[in-house]
């Protein structure tokens, strides 16, 4: 590995590590094995140049020679979802080939390229698909024109989906209470010989996920289109045919990852505490198609986060205990656990750990750590088998500039305990200048990824001399449904002492500096940038992503309404309460915290005006703050060159405040 001989130019960073992987695949996710097992199916992550965010393109991975070949010839559109059908003879997934943004289902005969062919949804965007178990329908759920994008996604709306539509830079973006004005996500069934289709969710009921249940869909829903309407959602199952419906449970939580026995008689679903849509973490609840009652699977402490059938009596589930990633089976007859993987060496590129059973044993999971590049391996029984590696020069390269990543665990003020991981950097000696990184949510939790693309910001500190402490205060997943609730009208609380007493410990150690302290954090983690500057003086710098500074006017502004009433456990139409007192922007006088603001123009989940609000409120005080908007971002700074930006204006407001440059 080269050696560090100096701090790096940000840009130089980011073009050093992502160009020697141009027109490479550098990540894989959405794993699908073929019935007969010799076979992989995987979306790859494929940059072309250095701007906006990776393509996305289908490829087949031969599991006897190690070969990597592209599914189709299609180029400069983005591909995802490759299934393969129960009985192997095709491949459908979904493509935005004829009309960038929006997506339709495509199909193709297995080893006959030129048999590929789409299979139109008039005004419908899809976002997943799944084959039934006759092998020759499949069921697509598609979006509306104007179905709002959660936090996950980057929050604002699907774009127009026919076509040739334009929009004209003089129209207005028009919200109504009427909710016929769209943006639904539907249920379709579709010939894939034909292509004839026909959609069996009725009006007013909105499908956030589902999956083929035998002769019913199994599909999570709610009343309204709405993304915070999601926080009300409960399982139903739809015939194919369109004939019945019918309720098959109603949730204490939050739900995601329905799934089925092939035959559709067993059914699961993972239900847990959850912040935002699509990253449910929490117990997997088992229900007999028939009415037999539900159930929930003992796990041995890990919080379920996926889940497939292998048959109809045992189930795969991925999931976190802790700081560790576990892949397990369940035998769901005797409740006996096969643990094929548990570690920190994670699920690579996504938000919570997945991974694909594979028919003759075990799973397939493109895997990482914060010290290793994605690559394939199969986990069964414990014993880990590389199947190929994804890693490119550049990612060796940055693997280089960074120091070990290594858990940590502590002592709060209440005397609970709490984990995380801190990685000193390479350059520079103890007592180093640290920065306190906050996770989103705040039900998720900080696993030891690799940190490209999602934590290059995280990178260019430790690169540049900065230790970085990540703790999973309470409220973050990992630790079960009671450690999840404990942020549930507390919000800004207690977790406030998790991540101070693990900083005093740091300090204690004698391996983080005391006076060169910063905060850095977006989403949840931009609220409690914010908010710790008001309740300490001990940070010498915060930079603040996407945050929530106003709980009165995020709830009337916000697409997520539901969020702050769920976790404040208040209403905002009471005068005073929770919603003043947990709100930045009314302590902003007791801050004496430089603090950087950054936020995109087009995010309905947190909205800009958040960081204008707190940003005002600074100046008012007398406080040094800046203000970035960047016009093209929703939530969070995705795309390049953004993201670089994002990360020296970072680099360069931290040097400034802390003084810490070797």
């Amino acid at each position: 590995m080269p050696e560090v001989t100096g701090p790096i130019p940000v840009a130089d960073l980011f073009r050093k590590t992502l160009e020697p992987g141009l027109g490479r695949i550098t990540a894989a996710t959405d794993l699908s094995c073929s019935p007969q097992g010799t076979e992989l199916l995987l979306t790859g992550d494929v940059r072309f140049d250095l701007e906006g965010q990776p393509a996305t393109r289908l490829f087949v991975f031969d599991m006897r020679s190690s070969e990597l070949t592209p599914l189709t010839a299609h180029e400069g559109c983005r591909e995802r979802n490759g299934r393969w059908s129960p009985d192997g003879k095709r491949v459908a997934w979904l493509s935005d080939h004829d009309s960038p943004g929006a997506f339709a289902p495509w199909v193709m005969t297995t080893g006959a390229p030129e048999s590929v062919r789409k299979l139109p949804l008039p005004k419908l965007s899809a976002e997943s698909i799944h084959w039934c178990s006759d092998s020759q329908r499949l069921v697509v759920l598609a979006a509306e024109e104007g179905a709002e994008q959660g936090v996950a996604g980057g929050s604002g709306t699907i774009a127009r989906v026919e076509a040739g539509q334009e929009r004209f830079s003089w129209e207005p973006t028009v919200h109504g209470g009427d909710v016929t004005l769209g943006g639904w996500r539907v249920a379709v069934v579709l010939s894939s010989q034909t292509g004839e289709h026909r959609r069996i969710s009725e009006p007013g009921l909105n499908i956030w996920e589902g999956a083929p249940a035998g002769d019913a869909l199994l599909a999570v829903v709610s009343h309204l289109p709405w993304e915070g309407d999601w926080t009300k959602s409960w399982l139903e199952l739809l015939a194919l045919d369109g004939s019945w419906r019918r309720t098959v449970h109603r949730p204490s939580a939050q739900l995601g990852k329905p799934c089925s026995s092939a035959d559709g008689s067993v059914l699961a679903v993972i239900e847990g505490l959850a912040s935002d849509r699509g990253l449910v973490a929490g117990d997997v609840v088992v229900l007999d198609r028939e009415g037999g009652g539900a159930r929930r699977l003992e796990l041995d402490g890990v919080d379920a986060t996926s889940l497939q059938f292998r048959d109809r009596d045992r189930v795969v589930v991925s999931g976190v205990r802790d700081t560790q990633t576990v892949v397990v089976e369940c035998d769901l007859r005797s409740g006996e656990l096969e643990i094929h993987h548990r570690g920190l060496l994670t699920s690579s590129n996504v938000l919570y750990p997945e991974a694909e059973p594979h028919p003759e044993g075990g799973a397939i999971l493109c895997a990482e750590s914060w010290s290793d590049p994605a690559h394939l391996i199969h986990a069964s029984s414990g014993t880990l088998a590389e199947l190929a590696s994804f890693a490119d020069p550049g990612q060796l390269w940055l693997q280089g500039q960074l120091g070990p990543m290594e858990e940590l665990s502590w002592t709060s003020r209440d005397g609970l305990r709490i984990s995380g991981f801190f990685a000193p950097p390479k350059i520079g000696s103890p007592p180093y200048p640290t920065i306190l990184v906050v996770h989103g949510g705040p039900a998720h939790c900080w696993r030891s990824s690799w940190p490209v693309p999602n934590l290059m910001l995280v990178a260019t500190l430790s690169a540049h001399g900065y230790a970085v402490f990540m703790p999973n205060p309470r409220g973050s997943s990992g630790r079960g449904q009671e450690f999840l609730a404990m942020e549930i009208g507390d919000y800004g609380g207690a977790e406030v002492d998790d991540h101070l007493s693990g900083l005093d410990l740091l300090v204690e150690q004698g391996r983080a500096d005391p006076d060169r302290l910063g905060v850095y954090g977006v989403s949840h983690g931009g609220y409690m940038s914010c908010w710790l500057t008001t309740k300490t003086t001990r940070f010498k710098a915060a930079v603040a992503g996407s945050p929530v500074t106003d709980w009165y006017s995020q709830h009337f502004a916000s697409n997520i309404a539901d969020f702050d009433e769920m976790y404040l456990k208040a209403s905002p139409l009471t005068e005073g309460g929770v919603y003043y007192q947990r709100s930045p922007v009314f302590f902003a006088h007791l801050s004496k915290t430089p603090t950087l603001l950054a936020a995109g123009m087009v995010d309905r989940c947190t909205p800009p005006g958040q960081a204008v609000e707190f940003h005002q409120a600074l100046l008012a005080a007398g406080v040094e703050t800046e203000l970035v908007l960047y016009p093209q971002e929703g939530h969070g700074v995705r795309a390049t060159p953004a993201r670089i930006d994002m990360a020296e204006r970072t680099l360069r407001f931290f040097d400034r405040h802390l003084g810490s440059r070797p």
